[in-house]
C-alpha cells in the first residue's frame, strides 16, 4: 500500500514474481541478491593501486560494481512522474542563526528546533531564515558518507563504512528513475524478456516508483539485516519525495550498512532466505501477509477499498519508528503547546489599565470561543460517516505532518487525512499540529483544489475544525489570502463556509508570546508584597 507501516526497504536486488507480494511504501521488491563478483576481477581491481583502507577487512569491488549500471547522481523524473502543486517548495523553518555567537547546530542542525527537519523536509536556501548557513539541505548537497561496495559472500554486493557513523548521520538517497506505477509494471515485464534477472526498484508513495535497474546510485547494494543499523526515511524535498538512508544505532569503520527490507510476501508464498547472520536474524527476509490478489496487483497501493487505505495510513501513523530526538523534540513542543495562550496582545500593549488586567486572559478568552465553535463544527460532521479513530498522541501527530507533506493532488489520501483529523478531539493534539505549520499544508490543499467544490467544501471543514485562537495562526499560516476571495464563490456552501471563517477570525488578537521560563522567572524574582 502507498502509506503502510513499513519504514525502511532498499536492498542488494530483487524481482517480482507472481508469488511476491508488494505493500510497503517505499521498498516494493526484493528478491534474490547480486551474483558474487568473479574472483579474478575482484583482485585484479584491489590490486590496481595501493588500498588506504588496508586495515579494515573486506575486497573491495567498488568500481566492478558500478560498471553493472549507469551511475546518476540525481533522480531522473520520467514522463507522468512529476506534480504540480501549491505546496512545491518546503515552509519556510523558524530557526535563527548568528554565526559570530550561536553554535552552528542552530543553523538547522540536527540539535535545533527546525520545524523543518522534525517532519523530514529539507530547508529550501531562498527562504530559510539562515540562508546558506543552512544545515537542513543534506540530501541538496549529497553529504554522503563515506562507503565503499565489497563482496558480501553469499549475499552477493554489499556496502560497508569507511569512517565511523553516529546515530542520525546520513548515508545516501536511494537513486534512480522516477516512474509511475503503471509504467514499471511495463518495464518489469520488458526486464523479464531481455533476461535480466535482478530489478532494482523501491516505492516512494504517491504513485511513483523508484527504478535503479538500468540507472541508479550504489545504494541498491545496501543489504537487508533483521538486526539492522540504519533505517530508510521519507524526505520532501523541493517538492519531491526523496528517499534517505540514515544511521539507525552507531557504526564502526568497516561495519557493513544494512537495514530491514520488511518485505511483505502474500501467505502461502514462497520466502526468500536470508543470510544476513545477525543474532535477531529471523530465517527468512520479510513477513506473510494476508492479501487479497486484488490488493497484491495494485503496485502503486492506492485501493478502492477504503477500508485497506485507512489501514495502511493507521499503520504508517502508528508506526515507532520515529528517532530520539524526534521524539524528545515533538512532546517538548506538545508540553508547550498553550503558551500562545500566555502572552499579551495588541491591544494589551496599548497601555490601558483595564486592558492590561486581561493580557494574561485575552487569548484565553478567545480561545473559550473557539471552544464553542470547535464543539458546533464537531457535531455537524459527526454522525454521518463510519467511525474511525483521530490521533491520540504527539507522536502521531508528527507522523500525520509527514503524511500530508508527502500527499499533494492525492485525492483518496487527503479525503482519509481530512476525516482523520475531523475525527480528533483533543484540542492539545490539534494545536501541536499547528504549531508544525499544518495550517499552511491545509492552506495549499485548498488552493490545489481551487476548480473542485467538493474537495474545497471537505478542506474548509476541516480548517474550521482546527482549534484557532489567535491571528498570529492566521497570519503565520497565511489563511485570509486564500479564504477571503471563496467569500465570493458561485458555489453558496463554499461561500458561506468561507465567510463564516473570516467572521470568526476577525475577532481573534494577536499575542506576543511569552516563553514559560521567562514568566517563571518573573514569578521567582517578584516580591510578594507586590503581587496583586
Amino acid at each position: 500500500m502507498e502509506l503502510a507501516t513499513n519504514a525502511a526497504s532498499t536492498g542488494a536486488g530483487g524481482h517480482v514474481g507472481e508469488s511476491s507480494s508488494i505493500s510497503s511504501s517505499q521498498q516494493i521488491s526484493l528478491g534474490d541478491k547480486t551474483p558474487e563478483p568473479l574472483l579474478a576481477e575482484a583482485e585484479a581491481e584491489a590490486s590496481a593501486e595501493p588500498d588506504v583502507n588496508s586495515d579494515i577487512r573486506g575486497i573491495d569491488v567498488t568500481e566492478t560494481a558500478l560498471g553493472r549500471f549507469e551511475s546518476i547522481d540525481k533522480n531522473i523524473f520520467m514522463r507522468g512522474s512529476g506534480d504540480s502543486s501549491k505546496h512545491e517548495e518546503s515552509i519556510p523553518c523558524h530557526c535563527r542563526y548568528n554565526p559570530e555567537s550561536d553554535p552552528r547546530y542552530k543553523a538547522c542542525g540536527e540539535n535545533s528546533d527546525c520545524i523543518n527537519r522534525l517532519v523530514q523536509m529539507e530547508c529550501n536556501p531562498l527562504t530559510c531564515p539562515c540562508g546558506s548557513d543552512c544545515l537542513n539541505r543534506r540530501f541538496q548537497k549529497r553529504q554522503y558518507a563515506k562507503v565503499r561496495i565489497v563482496d558480501a559472500g553469499r549475499k552477493g554486493y554489499g556496502m560497508q563504512a569507511l569512517e565511523d557513523l553516529d546515530t542520525g548521520s546520513f548515508v545516501m538517497e536511494y537513486i534512480g528513475e522516477v516512474v509511475t506505477s503503471s509504467e514499471f509494471r511495463k518495464r518489469a515485464a520488458v526486464y523479464q524478456s531481455e533476461g535480466i534477472q535482478h530489478h532494482y526498484f523501491m516505492s516512494i508513495g504517491n504513485n511513483k516508483i523508484i527504478d535503479a535497474t538500468r540507472k541508479g546510485c550504489i545504494a541498491r547494494f545496501i543489504n537487508h539485516s533483521c538486526g539492522p543499523n540504519c533505517v530508510l526515511q521519507k524526505w520532501m524535498v523541493g517538492g519531491a519525495i526523496r528517499m534517505g538512508i540514515f544511521v539507525e544505532r552507531p557504526i564502526k569503520r568497516g561495519e557493513e550498512i544494512t537495514f530491514d527490507y520488511k518485505f511483505e510476501r502474500m501467505s502461502g508464498s514462497e520466502p526468500q532466505p536470508c543470510y544476513c547472520g545477525s543474532p535477531q536474524c529471523k530465517g527468512i527476509i520479510g513477513v506473510a501477509k494476508e492479501r487479497t490478489r486484488k490488493h497484491v496487483a495494485n503496485v502503486s497501493g492506492i485501493d478502492d477499498d477504503d477500508d485497506n487505505v485507512v489501514a495502511d495510513i493507521d499503520e504508517e501513523i502508528e508506526d515507532d519508528t520515529v528517532t530520539k530526538h524526534q521524539r524528545d523534540d515533538i512532546r517538548r513542543r506538545h508540553a508547550a503547546v498553550d503558551d500562545e495562550e500566555y502572552g499579551y496582545s495588541a491591544d494589551d500593549m496599548s497601555g490601558s489599565d483595564s486592558e492590561s488586567d486581561d493580557a494574561g486572559t485575552g487569548a484565553s478568552a478567545a480561545s473559550s470561543d473557539d471552544d464553542a465553535a470547535f464543539k458546533r463544527i464537531r457535531r455537524r460532521n459527526t454522525g454521518k460517516r463510519k467511525k474511525r479513530n483521530g490521533l491520540t498522541s504527539p507522536e502521531q501527530v508528527l507522523k500525520f505532518v509527514q503524511i500530508m507533506h508527502r500527499s499533494s493532488r492525492q485525492t483518496r489520501i487527503i479525503q482519509i487525512l481530512i476525516g482523520k483529523l475531523m475525527e480528533t478531539e483533543d484540542r492539545r493534539l490539534l494545536k501541536s499540529l499547528i504549531g508544525l505549520q499544518g495550517m499552511g499544508i491545509l492552506r495549499a490543499w485548498l488552493q490545489d483544489y481551487e476548480n473542485d467544490d467538493v474537495m474545497m467544501i471537505k478542506i474548509l471543514q476541516c480548517i474550521a475544525h482546527m482549534p484557532v485562537s489567535t491571528r498570529n495562526t492566521i497570519e503565520e499560516g497565511r489563511l485570509e489570502e486564500a479564504i477571503k476571495p471563496l467569500c465570493t464563490y458561485s458555489d453558496e456552501n463554499v461561500a458561506s463556509l468561507a465567510s463564516e471563517l473570516i467572521e470568526r477570525w476577525s475577532t481573534l488578537r494577536h499575542v506576543f508570546k511569552i516563553p514559560k521560563k521567562t514568566r517563571k522567572e518573573s514569578a521567582a524574582t517578584t516580591p510578594a508584597s507586590e503581587t496583586p
